[in-house]
């Protein structure tokens, strides 16, 4: 089932949002430490989440969550994709606002013939892309959304991303044959299984060699978030003390830090580790991703493709213990009004 030029097409991109406001921060982070869980907290939990996320609010100030809106991706991925259809790009919120059941009516209303669901990251981790289908799937059962939905998932493999994800690297500090990449996403993985540090380091040797690299200068870290589980990836503050080159490029795999406004909330403070580590030069790349242009070539191979969930034209990104994709897996449970177990 290919898109038509008369078509229309929907695509939703499921950010995680920020909080705009002071008296939403509590909510924000309520949310983002339930998607913790893989299943829905019991009202005990819900309490206990409550009580973690006021603790978690004394470390940041305001300004640390909340910041003007920045929309890039929405005009971008349209402005790419003007031509292949009666394109309209929505942004919904996965821990704040705009709520995807607002949104998901906001879609049904405009009708359209396909849908692409983008989640907030290129790997799965439990806790934003496999929230984010179900967080959708309840939105568009509640809006009566009733239409072919193909939803983007684990695409670093794919040739196009992998393209930019070699150039924006080549380009770095840590490109000279004495500095090393940092490869950085949210820790917001499962326990249990969640592929997400297989994946990282896969992406690490995949662009090791894309790089004619030696594959140790290129590794893999997690943003340290309160109640996921780390998997097995150190946090970015392990990864820099473990670095022994004397320069260091870091780059974000996802647009948004979840815990501060903006990746360079963190960079005075990673500096300062740096220094301490014995590295000359640490530089904070811009995160990967953040163009709508880069999401256009997934998009029409999404549409190009029957519904359900792509991995673009890229290889299956899951290790051996896993024979069943966990976003299928996570969407046939959906059907069922079930968690994935």
């Amino acid at each position: 089932m290919t898109a038509s030029v008369r078509d229309r097409i929907a695509i939703v991109l499921m950010q995680p949002g920020q909080p705009v406001a002071d008296g939403l921060i509590l909510p924000y982070l309520r949310a983002l430490l339930a998607a913790a869980r893989k299943y829905p907290p019991s009202l005990p939990i819900r309490a206990l989440i409550g009580l973690r996320a006021r603790r978690l609010a004394r470390h940041f100030i305001l300004d640390d969550l909340t910041e003007a809106a920045d929309e890039p991706l929405v005009a971008g991925l349209e402005n790419a994709l003007w031509g292949d259809g009666i394109v309209q790009v929505f942004a919904a919120g996965l821990f704040a606002a705009p709520s995807p059941i607002v949104i998901a009516h906001d879609v049904a209303a405009f009708r359209p013939d396909r849908l692409v669901l983008v989640p907030p990251a290129p790997l799965f981790s439990g806790g934003l892309n496999g929230t984010a289908l179900q967080v959708w799937g309840r939105a568009a059962q509640a809006a009566g959304l009733e239409v072919a939905t193909s939803s983007l998932c684990c695409h670093p493999t794919d040739p196009a991303v992998l393209r930019g994800l070699s150039r924006q690297v080549a380009g770095l500090s840590g490109r000279a044959d004495t500095g090393s990449l940092l490869l950085v996403a949210p820790g917001t993985g499962w326990s249990g299984g969640d592929p997400l540090a297989w994946q990282m380091d896969r992406l690490s040797r995949e662009l090791a060699r894309l790089l004619d690299i030696a594959p140790t200068r290129i590794t893999a870290a997690r943003l340290d978030i309160p109640g996921f589980d780390g998997g097995g990836l150190p946090t970015v503050e392990q990864a820099i003390r473990r670095t022994r080159a004397p320069s260091l490029s870091i780059l974000p795999l996802t647009t948004w830090p979840l815990l501060r406004a903006a990746w360079a909330d963190y960079l005075d403070e990673w500096r300062e580790q740096a220094a301490s580590a014995g590295i000359l030069s640490l530089t904070l790349a811009r995160p990967a991703l953040t163009d709508g242009g880069d999401l256009a070539p997934l998009v029409r191979q999404a549409l190009a493709g029957r519904a359900g969930v792509c991995a673009g034209f890229g290889r299956r990104l899951c290790p051996d213990d896993h024979p069943h994709c966990p976003h299928r897996r996570m969407a046939v449970a959906a059907m069922h009004g079930q968690t994935m177990a």
